[in-house]
């Protein structure tokens, strides 16, 4: 990834993300971006992507990108495109659909060098998302596989703290205090064990006990303490 490449995460809904070609590296391609108003033209498809197909999350296009009329049929599904995605065997109709689709102002996602968007190594577990990035496919893939495990145990804590800060919105003020509290449940090596041993009621119960000890009789009274075993927001 180049030193101008920006990492960042992107609401693709409504924006229109068109893929070339209908084989394996187009089906991942798909199965990544299908989040957005997603087209795949191409003169094949996958079982993978007629399924996605069918299932509405994507719309097939069918056209031979080596033929004029293809290239037309391209230049055509391009229009409004954010994102495009030359994903065919051969490299260089990759190329001639990377110079459309820059003429149409699309962002290109190359599968044969660096384009404009760079996919990375990912790791999304619920609300926790890690992007790998290091130029060199591999390393990223092994550095993905080593933090694996320790991301479940991070969405764990972003599932707990979520639970937390909302009854912490309803009843404590102002955001700072919150944030502390928050904080302080971060730095409790006790809860973060309960966590890595699967013991998630414990840790709620220990996490909800830590913020508790770091309340105001005012805002503990405000607070309902509720049962550890259902949670900390009833």
């Amino acid at each position: 990834m180049s030193r101008s490449h920006v990492p960042l995460l992107i609401d693709l809904k409504g924006r229109r993300v068109v893929i070339f070609g209908g084989g394996d590296v187009a089906e991942r391609k798909a199965r990544l971006f299908s989040q957005g108003d997603l087209v795949v033209v191409s003169r094949e498809f996958t079982p993978g992507i007629l399924r996605m197909a069918s299932d509405g999350l994507l719309e097939i296009v069918e056209a031979d990108l080596t033929t004029k009329n293809g290239l037309e049929i391209a230049d055509r599904a391009l229009e409004g495109a954010f994102i495009a995605i030359p994903a065919t065997s051969d490299q260089a109709l990759n190329a001639a659909l990377e110079e459309m689709a820059r003429r149409k102002g699309a962002l290109v996602n190359s599968v044969d060098r660096e384009g404009e968007v760079v996919v990375p190594s990912i790791i999304k577990k619920r609300s926790v998302v890690l992007a790998i990035s290091t130029g060199i496919p591999a390393l990223s893939r092994y550095i993905r596989m080593k933090l694996e495990r320790d991301v479940e145990v991070y969405a764990l804590m972003s599932d707990l703290l979520s639970r937390i800060r909302k009854d912490l919105k309803e009843n404590v003020g102002p955001q700072s205090r919150r944030r502390d509290l928050l904080w302080s449940v971060l730095s409790d090596s006790s809860v973060w064990s309960c966590l890595e041993n699967g013991e998630i009621e414990r840790a709620h119960e220990k996490a909800y006990m830590r913020v508790r000890e770091n309340l105001t009789p005012d805002e503990q009274d405000n607070l309902d303490a509720g049962d550890p075993q259902e949670g900390l927001d009833k």
